[in-house]
């Protein structure tokens, strides 16, 4: 099959006046690409077909298998151009492409994260390919041919369906523009489109893992669950080992994973609780059957959660993690990760010291400072935050000396561990009760519940922007809110007051980080320094050690001018560091 030509679109499958077909693609100004490939990941499977439309233009389906390597230069110059990148999940389609050499470069629609943003303003939930040209279009897809295989001889089913979703993305980004426009969603539109191409980065980086190190952290981790357990079984009863019918050994006896059998267990040993959960038992938690429980707990959890499933996912041909991100991942804009999920990854030196620097690398590692926090002086418009943030001062110094009556220079660091959970905890509406028990679980200090109330009094009466910020929440329960970039969040008859004032915060510092990768991302292409991890508040890249010094101050300039265009009263700033392994922040 040399060439397929039909009304709408062309198969190619070799080189033969390859330049007279794709040259007219480099000077239009939208371009709607997408790919079929043989598999979901782009280090280990191929990239099998580029189909490529635009405007006036028949659609070109193009036979990887049959045009490579010869058609990469030319294609390189198609996606070189400044015309406007058309993508259905563009974070896909460009690793696949990075992976065959080719870049891209322009602006990005994405018609998934378009639909995404779309779905406070009427859209439909799901966001693929045939709900968007139904639910937008009006168009039926068929997808028959979405699973089927692309690395063999190739139907003409599979051509024509292929062709089909590169020319719909024309059609859908016209109607989709219309509708940002009129929601107001254009500015973070262009964040998270402009962002894409960093998510696609840091996934197809990846993260380097010593498994060496990994492998020294389970032994002791297993270790320590076999401790815990030592000092439970005088309250537990050891084990009893018998053999099974086919000669296996079974053990019997007491089950710590069973809640009702610990809750027996605690209440027998005079641990008066009514759960076994987290927040139960933090006011146990100087008892030490408590405590040899947590401990228990939290090994066990860091056994099956991380130690044992991380190794089993390092790419074979990299020798790295790729965790995958959702750009969306939550309802306010914040990212989620997956397989493996780094931002879950325990925050202590034995875990994240495991990931390295290579050979003649260094890793930097730059965080926001109080981000929501700064966020919400600016929503809240609070002077006193606003006159605090614009002098350098400690917000949680700041607000230890008001709960506590001190001076800020005499805060001890207890006071301002305290104050920590005073901040986080009351500007999302929780009350003294459960600031009492926050400030005990998150931050290991100790409150009466006298001390909550007085906290939680002089809390806003020392900041009044806060105070008037929630009230107005409390009394007009918005059914709609918007981050300082414009995202947009729907709230149901049930929502809670909390997540009213959490999400526009959340979402706030979301936009915020997610600008600064797209920013970073057209700084960093073309070098050799690359961004391995998102977490939150939080880039990571890694460099050349020869050029850690003007990569860290590059990355915190990036970081706060990308802050600064949404704040117009406080001053965003990033903290950063330079090292050998992710622990040393």
């Amino acid at each position: 099959m040399n060439k397929v030509n039909s009304k709408d679109w062309i198969y190619i499958d070799n080189t033969a006046n390859l330049c007279d077909i794709l040259d007219p693609f480099s000077s239009v100004k939208v371009l709607a690409i997408d790919t079929e490939t043989t598999g979901l990941n782009p280090h280990t499977n191929e990239l099998r077909l580029i189909q490529m439309a635009a405007e006036g233009l028949q659609t070109v389906v193009l036979d990887c298998f049959k045009i490579f390597p010869d058609a990469i230069d030319q294609l390189r110059k198609v996606f070189d151009s400044p015309s406007v990148k058309v993508f259905q999940n563009a974070k896909f389609d460009l690793q696949f492409l990075m992976s065959a050499g080719i870049s891209v470069k322009g602006p990005i629609f994405d018609t998934m994260l378009a639909a995404q943003l779309l779905r406070t303003s009427g859209g439909p939930r799901r966001a693929g390919l045939g709900v968007l040209a139904e639910h937008y279009l009006g168009q039926n897809l068929p997808k028959e041919e979405q699973v089927s295989d692309f690395s063999g001889e190739l139907r003409e089913s599979q051509l024509e369906y292929a062709a089909r979703d590169a020319s719909i993305l024309l059609l859908l980004r016209n109607t989709m523009i219309h509708n940002l426009t009129q929601n107001e969603l254009i500015e973070v539109a262009r964040i998270e489109f402009a962002c894409s191409y960093a998510i696609a980065d840091v996934e197809h980086n990846g993260i380097y893992l010593d498994i060496k190190k990994w492998e020294a952290l389970t032994k002791k981790t297993e270790a320590v669950k076999q401790e815990a357990l030592e000092e439970l079984y005088p309250y537990i009863g050891y084990p009893i080992v018998q053999l099974g019918f086919l000669g296996e050994s079974v053990s019997q006896g007491f089950n710590l994973d069973s809640s009702k059998q610990v809750l027996q267990m605690l209440n027998n040993n005079d641990v008066n609780v009514e759960s076994t959960s987290k927040h139960a038992l933090s006011r146990h938690s100087d008892n030490p059957i408590v405590q040899s429980l947590q401990k228990y707990r939290h090994a066990k959890k860091a056994l099956s959660s991380f130690l044992y499933s991380m190794p089993k996912q390092i790419n074979k041909k990299t020798g790295r993690l790729h965790p995958r991100y959702g750009q969306m991942g939550a309802g306010s804009g914040r990212m989620s990760c997956g397989g493996p999920n780094i931002q879950q990854i325990p925050r202590g030196k034995d875990f994240r010291g495991c990931f390295v620097a290579p050979k003649g690398r260094k890793i930097i590692i730059a965080d926001y400072s109080q981000i929501e926090l700064r966020v919400i002086a600016e929503i809240s418009s609070d002077n006193r935050m606003i006159t605090a943030y614009k002098n350098g001062e400690d917000l949680h110094t700041l607000t230890a000396s008001l709960v506590a009556g001190k001076d800020m220079k005499d805060i001890t660091k207890k006071e301002r561990q305290a104050a920590k959970a005073v901040n986080f905890g009351l500007v999302y509406g929780m009350g003294a009760e459960g600031l009492k028990d926050y400030s005990c679980e998150t931050y290991g200090v100790d409150m009466t519940i006298d001390e909550a109330h007085l906290f939680k009094k002089r809390f806003f009466e020392g900041y009044r922007g806060v105070e008037t910020w929630h009230k107005m929440i409390r009394q007009n329960s918005p059914s709609v809110s918007r981050t300082l970039a414009g995202r947009k969040h729907l709230y149901g008859q049930n929502s809670s007051l909390s997540g009213r004032y959490n999400t526009p915060v959340q979402g706030s510092a979301a936009d915020i980080i997610k600008n600064a990768l797209g920013m970073l991302h057209l700084k960093l292409k073309g070098t050799n320094t690359h961004i391995i991890a998102v977490v939150h508040d939080e880039i990571v890249l890694e460099c050349d050690a020869l050029q850690a010094e003007n990569t860290l101050e590059m990355l915190t300039t990036i970081m706060e001018d990308a802050g600064n265009q949404y704040t117009k009263e406080v001053p965003i700033t990033a903290e950063g560091n330079i090292t050998d392994s992710w622990a040393e922040k």
